[in-house]
Parts: structure tokens; C-alpha cells; sequence
């Protein structure tokens, strides 16, 4: 049920954080070269961008330093080595914004933005993996800087999908990025719809996720779904009545 959504806690305050990770990773950021400055500023002066990363993964009822030093070093490196501060909507054809594969749209009940993924509209082995992958972490930065803090909804619409338009590439790379990259990012995500066809490759898919993976999985079908998205937030061919121009 809806109500089984993660909950994120704040163990540390984010001053006793920014200084744990200054002073753990004084060398890489004093260096410049490992982590990119404009980040490091970002992280130190924005809130609640400085809490996604505290709040990533704390389930137990004390801070997991580990964890959260791994994660910030992960991050923050991939970040680094993919220029991703730099990343714009002129880096991509307009195709990229019409084609309905990936995009927001509507919210959910707790009035997460919904981040749209439709897996029928992908054919594997014709796609160019990288872009789409540059395409999947535009539409997240686009979100932490427009709204720091705010987590979205991941919806796999998997209605209509087949081995076909199943990339376990770029499915390993959303994972990464909800995981590793974006921490703090995801509330939930939502497989709407998953065929039968589907399910061997769903038990590979979930080798790959953390244990906590459960707590964030919701698979749903047009009855279901309203458990976590109001008919007026979906589209009808989920059985809602949204407005879909």
C-alpha cells in the first residue's frame, strides 16, 4: 500500500556532515581534480541538496558514516568524470523531447513530481545507450536544480514491453544512478504493468539492487496504481483521465 513508502531520516545535523566530509576529503577537493568545485559549492551552500545525501540509505537508527562517505565519494567522482555540471538541453536532438520515453509529467499523492519512463518505446540494440544515458542524467540534474531536496517517482511503464525493449545496460544505469549517483533522489519506484514475458529478466534486475530495494519497489497494475497516483495525475491508458496533450 501506499503507506509502505520509505521513510527518510536526518541522523546527523548538515553541519556536522559538510564537516565530516571537508575534512574526510580535504585532499580530492583542495586537488580539483577528482571532484568537480562547482559540486563541492553546491554542497556546502545548498540545504537541501547537503540532506539527500544524509538521508540516502539511513534505515537503521544510527548514521552510517560508511555508507555515506562511500556514496558522497561515488557521486561526486562519477560527477566529476562526466562533466555532468555542464550538461544542457543543447547536447541532445529535439527527437530526445518527442519521442515519450522519458519525461515528468503529473504528480503522485504525496505530490512527488512523476518521472515517466516508457519501456515500449525503446528498442534495444538500436538506441545510442550512451545518449540515452546522458538523457536519463539530464532529466535527474534538471530536477536537483530545480527543486534540491524534493524526491520524484520513478514509473517504469512496462505495459505493452517485450525482451525487445528491455536494455540491461541502460536498466543497470538507472539503477546505479538511483543507488550511487543521485542519492537521495528516488521516493519509490513504481513498475506499472510488468508482463509475465518480463518476469525471468526482473529476477536478474534485481540481483543488481542493494537490499534495501524492496523497500523502494512497487509494482502495480491500473487498479493498484491509484493506491499512489490519483486518476486525474494518469494517463487513460493507465486508467485515469489526465489531460494528455
Amino acid at each position: 500500500m501506499a503507506s509502505s513508502i520509505p521513510q527518510f531520516q536526518t541522523l546527523i545535523t548538515i553541519e556536522e556532515f559538510r564537516e565530516l566530509i571537508n575534512k574526510h576529503f580535504e585532499k580530492q577537493i583542495s586537488e580539483g581534480e577528482i571532484y568537480d568545485a562547482r559540486d563541492i559549492e553546491r554542497f556546502n551552500k545548498i540545504d537541501e541538496y547537503t540532506l539527500m545525501f544524509i538521508q540516502h540509505g539511513q534505515f537503521a537508527t544510527s548514521f552510517n558514516q560508511d555508507r555515506a562517505l562511500r556514496i558522497f565519494d561515488q557521486s561526486m567522482s562519477w560527477r566529476k568524470q562526466h562533466n555532468v555540471y555542464d550538461i544542457s538541453t543543447s547536447a541532445f536532438p529535439a527527437e530526445y523531447f518527442d519521442r515519450n520515453i522519458i519525461y515528468y509529467k503529473n504528480y503522485d499523492k504525496f505530490n512527488h513530481p512523476i518521472l515517466h519512463f516508457v519501456i515500449r518505446n525503446l528498442k534495444k540494440g538500436h538506441e545510442d545507450n550512451e545518449a540515452i544515458k546522458r538523457f536519463i542524467t539530464y532529466n535527474f540534474e534538471k530536477h536537483i536544480r530545480e527543486s534540491p531536496g524534493k524526491h520524484i517517482v520513478v514509473l517504469f511503464d512496462m505495459s505493452g514491453a517485450g525482451i525487445g525493449n528491455l536494455d540491461y545496460d541502460l536498466v543497470k544505469f538507472i539503477i546505479a544512478s538511483m543507488q550511487n549517483y543521485y542519492p537521495g533522489l528516488l521516493a519509490y519506484l513504481l513498475m506499472f504493468n510488468m508482463p509475465f514475458l518480463l518476469s525471468a529478466a526482473w529476477k536478474l534486475i534485481r540481483t543488481w539492487m542493494s537490499n534495501e530495494a524492496d523497500r523502494y519497489i512497487k509494482f502495480t497494475d491500473t487498479k493498484s496504481i491509484t493506491d499512489y497516483i490519483s486518476p486525474d495525475q494518469l494517463p487513460k491508458q493507465m486508467g485515469g483521465t489526465a489531460d494528455e496533450s
